[in-house]
C-alpha cells in the first residue's frame, strides 16, 4: 500500500468512526487538539496525523489507536516510508499488549 493510500484509509477510518459516535470535525479536533480543518484534512487523506495527536483522536473517539488503522501485511508496509512502518509495527505491537492484557483476541 502506498503512502498516500494508507493516509487516506486512516482518515476514512477516522471520519467513520467519528460519525458513528455522532461528533462533528469541529468538536472532535477541539477535543483533540487539533483545528476542524486539520480533522478535514486527516480525513480526506491529505494530512497524516502524528503519533500523538492519532492516540488522543483514539482516545476521543474511544477506541484503540489500531483501530484507526489500516489492516497492513509485511509484504506491502514495504512501500511506506521507514519512519511509517516502525510507527505502524509500533501501535500494532502495543495494541496486541493490551489486548493481551484485558483477555482479548
Amino acid at each position: 500500500m502506498e503512502e498516500k493510500a494508507f493516509n487516506a484509509a486512516v482518515g476514512q477510518l477516522i471520519r467513520e468512526i467519528r460519525t458513528r459516535s455522532g461528533l462533528t470535525q469541529e468538536l472532535l479536533g477541539r477535543r483533540a487538539g487539533l483545528s476542524r480543518g486539520s480533522i478535514t484534512n486527516i480525513e480526506g487523506g491529505t494530512q497524516a496525523p502524528p503519533l500523538y495527536r492519532l492516540v488522543r483522536i483514539a482516545a476521543v473517539l474511544n477506541v484503540q489507536p489500531a483501530d484507526l488503522l489500516p489492516s497492513l501485511l509485511p509484504e506491502e508496509a514495504t512501500g511506506l516510508p521507514a519512519r511509517h512502518v516502525a510507527d505502524v509495527a509500533s501501535v500494532w505491537s502495543g495494541a496486541e499488549k493490551l489486548e493481551d492484557a484485558h483477555g482479548q483476541s
